[in-house]
């Protein structure tokens, strides 16, 4: 069996792929598009944590074989110790004071989109609510102006897609990212001639010690690399991961009754559709050495995708890890990574996911899911809804 992360199969559907893969072939080769990739919770545990063999330094997608630094994508493209440098700077937008403190800003959006949603009577919930939430709530704590983020979220969309029959991004993907960059050049210019209570400024000013031991501010080029990475990973897999709740608990009509009844349950409910599937279902690495895993020998320089989607159905890690279960309790867990490049945003993206929740039982706790019509998007590492009609 082939492993193609990008087809239209895996794209609709990939637990039967990870099956076969997690009992029959837990390391494959992919030869068309040479890269290895790795499937069991174990394997992708240790080598999240082993950085000096799996290398984060020409980033998490697979294309990439050197044609760019991995440091174009940020810190999700880097190593220690330049990662925990200038992870630190990010770290001050995301503490746990600053991500309380947007509750009240988050709800009042999702009250927002949700009201006009009621109003209208119902109809595509992932364009009219999921999508949109995420984007202004990044957006607010980063400092993009409201005029700005529908184009910068296409920008952000164009640069994941991927073509399910060759793999490929748009022809239009690399003049998205340039549009995207030419915007975030102009906020950060602004920024610098008047500082604002925004991430974007708060990039702007600080400072890190390089690798040469020198102090320096990050470089225009940098800021915008961080915004970009933020913007994307604090949107599309949130968006992604509201979605999947709302789909999966409708599928489950006993446990999402029981979820209404009991609020205390939301926050193991999210952690259970994170698990069951994960927005980001892949993050790509390289090879610093040759690593014989399962009897294959994974050379050096080998592109690699560490599947935690496949990892979070493992029985080797979950009980019946196809069954949906609200009270599950999980010992470790993948879905925002491990280690070093453990998501940054990952607070936020669970309270963002914990409101929304909240707001839609308030409004419409007995939805029903078209699920005929339900769509999907064809990205990158990323897997999601692009449609869900939803009649309430």
């Amino acid at each position: 069996m082939n492993y193609d992360p990008y087809s239209r199969q895996l794209q609709e559907d990939p637990f039967p792929t990870y099956r076969y893969f997690l009992e029959e072939e837990p390391v494959t080769y992919n030869e068309q598009m040479d890269f290895y990739a790795i499937f069991r919770f174990d394997d992708v545990w240790n080598a999240t944590l082993d950085w000096k063999t799996y290398s984060s330094r020409l980033g998490p997608t697979l294309e990439n074989r050197g044609q760019m630094p991995g440091t174009i994508m940020s810190i999700i493209g880097m190593d220690p110790p330049l990662h925990v440098r200038v992870r630190t700077l990010v770290s001050k937008g995301f503490t746990p004071r600053r991500i309380a403190a947007l509750e009240k800003e988050i709800r009042g959006i999702a009250q927002h989109y949700l009201d006009a949603f009621v109003g209208e009577g119902g109809g595509e919930i992932q364009n009219a609510f999921s999508n949109k939430l995420p984007m202004d709530v990044i957006s607010a704590l980063l400092g993009i102006p409201k005029e700005m983020r529908e184009e910068f979220r296409e920008g952000v969309d164009k640069m994941l897609q991927r073509d399910p029959e060759t793999g490929l991004p748009p022809a239009d993907a690399g003049a998205a990212v340039v549009r995207n960059g030419q915007r975030m050049i102009e906020l950060l210019e602004a920024r610098r001639r008047q500082p604002q209570e925004d991430l974007i400024t708060v990039l702007a000013q600080s400072e890190f010690e390089d690798l040469d031991g020198t102090r320096r501010r990050l470089s225009d080029g940098e800021v915008c690399s961080f915004v970009n990475l933020l913007a994307a990973a604090g949107y599309e897999t949130t968006m992604k991961l509201i979605g999947n709740c709302i789909v999966y608990l409708w599928k489950h009509p006993d446990q999402r009754r029981e979820l209404w009844c009991d609020p205390s349950l939301l926050d193991g409910a999210i952690e259970e559709v994170l698990r069951y599937d994960a927005p980001s279902q892949f993050q790509g690495r390289v090879m610093e050495r040759d690593v014989e895993l399962h009897g294959v020998v994974i050379p050096k320089d080998a592109r690699v995708a560490l599947v935690t989607g496949s990892a979070g159905r493992d029985p080797r890690e979950y009980e019946q890890p196809d069954r949906f279960d609200i009270h599950r309790k999980a010992d470790r867990q993948l879905y925002f990574g491990y280690g070093q490049h453990v998501c940054i945003g990952k607070s936020l993206a669970r309270l963002e996911a914990k409101i929304a929740l909240q707001e839609i039982a308030a409004r419409f706790p007995d939805y029903e899911v078209d699920e005929a019509g339900c769509t999907r998007t064809y990205q990158a590492h990323v897997r999601g809804y692009a449609t869900i009609p939803l009649s309430i």
